[in-house]
């Protein structure tokens, strides 16, 4: 029987919608963060996790200021060892840090003039007028499954691997499975929350149950309260999530920048199709201290199946 991949680290809803968000719209929210006029919402989350539909969604119900942050600190300037993280997980902190370096020095002089600017803007002045001490804060973060999330990301990122834009003329299926496999830096869900969220504002997720059956979490931490939400989750529960988060009814999530909607998007289905990962991998991504927070043993091991895979993830711990 084939699989089907439309819910492989999507949630099961509605047919794709692109918002169209003016930059005027979502620019003012950097206006009123200045203003200070009320407590701002951060979109704040690792690449390929629905970010962008959310912040879309929020700043069409007119909210502000509503900001859109991958990161607060960049990875290629930290030092691992200023970096809280559990032991098991030092060796792909360090794999990422120098990951993120290479990537950086193999840009061009104007890619990395964009780069130095966007960092300028939003880790550096956004993040600290963000993170004054007692200035009340609501942050939006979401989890994916770690697999997932990679494979989108690597798609994502297709045009530093291949050096140019992407064609589908250009590579073959199984010539992208070696260079995933290769070259791609995979590890970087099963750090985010400690060497980007936790290292820039404090907010330990980890301390806080999640329930994967729920699919979401709200808490408050000091004057940040925060939301998480699982991706997979039906879109009709994320949006009673951020209907009781935000205060508001009927907030209905559409969908953007979505694979589906992307030139690779026929070769991204059959990379998914065809792609093996061994057993080494699955242990590394699904007994990760992300994975078995966020997600339930069954599962991770359906999970498991759909990536053809049949590695059965240890019991949690009590």
């Amino acid at each position: 029987m084939k699989t089907s991949w439309r819910r492989i680290g999507e949630s099961p809803s509605r047919a794709p919608i692109d918002l169209g968000i003016s930059w005027r719209r979502r620019y003012s929210s950097y206006v009123a963060l200045y203003l200070g006029r009320r407590a701002p919402i951060v979109v704040y989350q690792m690449g390929k996790v629905g970010s962008s539909s959310i912040r879309n969604t929020l700043l069409r119900r007119g909210l502000h200021p509503v900001l859109h942050l991958h990161t607060m600190s960049p990875l290629r300037e930290k030092e691992a060892e200023a970096v809280a993280i559990d032991a098991g997980l030092e060796d792909a902190l360090h794999r990422e840090i120098e990951h993120a370096r290479t990537v950086y020095a193999q840009l061009g002089s104007f890619a990395k003039l964009r780069l130095t600017l966007h960092e300028w803007l939003n880790e550096r002045r956004i993040s600290r007028r963000l993170l004054r001490p007692g200035r009340p804060l609501r942050i939006i973060t979401s989890v994916r499954e770690p697999i997932a999330a990679s494979v989108s990301m690597f798609f994502q990122l297709l045009p530093w691997y291949l050096g140019g834009p992407y064609r589908p003329d250009r590579i073959s299926t199984d010539a992208l499975i070696r260079l995933f496999f290769e070259r791609y830096s995979w590890e970087r869900p099963l750090i985010w929350f400690d060497e980007e969220m936790r290292y820039a504002t404090g907010v330990d997720v980890y301390r806080h149950p999640f329930s994967g059956n729920e699919g979401f979490l709200s808490f408050r931490e000091g004057s940040i309260d925060v939301l998480v939400l699982k991706t997979e989750t039906d879109d009709a529960v994320k949006e009673r999530a951020l209907s009781e988060f935000l205060g508001l009814e009927d907030i209905r999530l559409a969908r953007s920048n979505i694979a589906s909607d992307k030139s690779y998007a026929l070769q991204y289905q059959e990379f998914k199709e065809r792609i093996r990962f061994p057993d080494a991998f699955f242990r590394s991504m699904y007994d990760s201290k992300y994975a078995r927070h966020f997600y339930e043993v069954a599962e991770l091991e359906r999970y498991a199946a759909l990536w053809h895979g049949s590695f059965r993830p240890a019991a949690r711990e009590q």
